[in-house]
């Protein structure tokens, strides 16, 4: 061999030898790059592929009537779960969608077009909530990863429309959207947990790595309404709006010695769980968010910051003589002449009530009603409670002004702060704030309002208004005390056919335990007088109650 042709073989060796050099260097220094300069960007490239964080959902807190009845509750159900980009894959497609049509009752050319629609995804809820019997189908017939059930909670309300303007509603994710669902959604709501889990390279779950955080349950609540009491209230209204072809109407149960709220009920009304029931008209509480003209209920009111402020005597006497404010004339539909305070509130004297209100300083007369709740909103957390409207400008009172306050116009209340005002003069005066949870202690923080002597002297004064005012409002075995109105409504310009019928009372006197307040929105019956309309609701819901709650009738 010649020397030349050994010498290029030498050097074609050569040249082999160190390019695999170079590249066993290159494969080294990749090989140290990868083990250990980006060694933890790799493996939570690898892991992003391979484990996945699933949500585990929370189940919502249930709310409980005072005696542990369930109002709401969260319940269990399955959604049916496809993954498009695997189904699509499969050699078996066509029957995957037979199968998938007989489970739901759908056609299988639909379901096609879903499913191709989203061929790219890996998630698709095929049917929001499955029956029964179609969750059986899926478990047995055993898919895989591709086609599953997916668990999640749907709230439930066992009363219907019973309990509906209490509690509102929440929406598909769970989240409360009225009612105490949206007042206490944060501690009813709890915390969904979170696992890890290893897939494999079609994103299938092969196993459960850790628990990432257990899912923590809401907390429950415990409401102060008792729901039989519910039920009775939310008849006997129902039954007097039809009665009545009235517009709708509201009544409070409320505990007079704890502020308690025992039932609260509007018309009209409607289950909630139902989609096509959630407009305002049918979910709003107006019991607590929507105000109105008391009327005469207010006379009673007006009458007891009279006697507190000493400016009269319960057995003084007043004349009720028409009488002018500037170009108004103040007087009753018919003359009574000179009246006894009892006999002011029985007669319902606009003129008598109107000369007393004269009478007391103007900011007196705020503070007393401003003490009783008007003006604000109560303690209860409701949301969209209503303030009402009572002017604070005291001082710039005019003798007009204070004459229409004094029976119940130029001021706006709700339902709920008229049977508070009621609750504290029925309990020697002291005022317990409003609630709608169940109190369980014993001790309560109330406010002194008025003199438990101004709480009598009223108390006494009520007895004989319903004897002789509200004979319809009777409740065999037991002494009752209240108040009829009959309020032309603002909003109609105060005309002469359309009013709001109202009575609030409370019993049994001998012990006061109940104050109800009932207002029936614009009857078109033969009938609208509170003492027709609304009294007897407060007779069937005070019977039903007393008894229930094991209260021993008066001894007369």
């Amino acid at each position: 061999m010649k020397s030349t042709e050994k010498g290029l073989i030498k050097s074609r060796f050569i040249f082999l030898l160190g390019l695999i050099s170079v590249m066993l260097l290159g494969l080294f220094i990749r090989s140290f790059y990868l083990q250990y300069l980006e060694s933890d960007f790799l493996n939570t490239e690898g892991e992003k592929k391979h484990i996945k964080y699933k949500s585990i959902p929370a189940n919502r807190g249930s709310i409980y009537d005072r005696n542990g009845t369930p109002l709401a509750v969260s319940i269990p159900v399955y959604r049916l779960i496809v993954d498009p980009k695997t189904v699509l894959k499969k050699d078996n497609y066509s029957e995957l969608l037979g199968a998938l049509s007989n489970i739901i009752s759908k056609p299988a050319s639909e379901i096609d077009s879903e499913i191709r629609k989203r061929s790219n995804k890996r998630y698709y809820v095929l049917k929001r909530e499955l029956r029964k019997s179609e969750v059986e189908i899926v478990r047995e017939d055993n898919f895989g990863n591709y086609i599953y059930l997916e668990t999640f909670y749907k709230r439930f309300y066992p009363n219907g429309e019973t309990s509906s303007h209490l509690l509102g509603f929440t929406d598909s994710q769970g989240k409360g959207q009225e009612g105490l669902e949206y007042a206490l959604n944060s501690g009813l709501s709890g915390r969904n947990g979170l696992k890890k889990t290893l897939t494999d390279i079609h994103q299938n779950s092969i196993a459960d790595i850790e628990m990432v955080n257990d899912p923590i349950i809401g907390e429950d609540f415990y409401s102060s309404v008792d729901i039989k009491i519910q039920h009775f209230a939310h008849q006997a209204l129902k039954s007097a709006i039809e009665k009545h072809n009235a517009k709708g109407g509201s009544v409070v149960v409320m505990d007079v010695t704890t502020g308690e709220i025992l039932a609260i009920s509007n018309q009209p009304a409607g289950d909630l769980s139902l989609s096509e029931n959630r407009i305002p008209k049918i979910y709003k509480n107006k019991a607590i968010t929507d105000k109105f003209e008391p009327g005469s209920t207010f006379k009673t009111l007006t009458m007891a910051a009279a006697l507190e402020n000493q400016i009269f005597q319960a057995d003084d006497t007043i004349d009720t003589s028409p009488y002018k404010i500037g170009s108004r004339t103040i007087e009753d539909p018919r003359y009574h002449g000179v009246l006894s305070m009892e006999e002011v509130l029985i007669k319902s004297s606009n003129a008598g009530i109107s000369k007393i209100a004269l009478e007391i300083d103007s900011c007196d007369l705020y503070s007393f009603f401003n003490n009783l709740g008007f003006g604000q909103v109560t303690a209860s957390g409701f949301p969209g409670e209503a303030s009402g409207t009572l002017d604070y400008q005291c001082s710039r009172w005019r003798d007009g002004m204070i004459a229409s306050l004094s029976y119940g116009y130029n001021v706006d209340i709700s339902l709920i702060q008229l049977a508070g005002a009621y609750a504290a003069i029925a309990n020697s005066g002291i005022k317990q704030p409003v609630t709608l949870k169940k109190i369980e202690t014993k001790s309560l923080d109330g406010i002194r309002i008025l003199s438990e002597e101004t709480s009598k002297d009223i108390m006494a004064m009520l007895e004989k208004v319903a004897i002789r005012g509200a004979p319809l409002a009777k409740i065999n075995g037991y002494r009752i005390g209240g108040k009829t109105g009959t309020a032309q409504i603002a909003a109609a310009n105060y005309s002469s056919d359309r009013h709001n019928a109202i009575f609030v009372g409370v019993v049994p006197l001998s012990q006061p335990k109940l104050s109800i307040a009932v207002i029936v929105n614009e009857p078109r019956g033969k009938e609208y007088y509170g003492g027709r309309v609304a009294a007897p609701v407060f007779s069937e819901i005070g019977s039903h109650s007393l008894r229930l709650l094991g209260i021993a009738p008066d001894d007369k």
